[in-house]
């Protein structure tokens, strides 16, 4: 492996990174690292409320194509009036 990084680094064309683009590359990353356990903590929300609100649809189709047919229905009561 370091064999490869060293013919690798020897004929790259980059360039050096300057100290403002890394800064805002590490401001990107701690962006997505953000974003990412944001979207775990609304998927866990998620999963509680579907399973509190709706089991049996949580089981048969899961959390979130059930909390997306839910959403297009309007409610829980206008989905259930929905015909199979």
């Amino acid at each position: 492996v370091e064999a490869t990084l060293k013919k690798t680094a020897e004929t790259s064309m980059g360039t050096e990174i300057s100290e403002f683009d890394l800064c805002n590359i590490k401001s990107l990353c701690e962006q997505v690292i953000s974003l990412s356990e944001y979207r775990s903590q609304l998927f866990d929300y998620l999963r509680n409320r579907m399973a509190a609100i709706a089991p049996n649809l949580t089981v048969m189709v899961g959390e979130l194509v059930g909390a997306r047919l839910i959403a297009h229905s309007g409610s829980l009561m206008n989905l259930a009036k929905h015909p199979a």
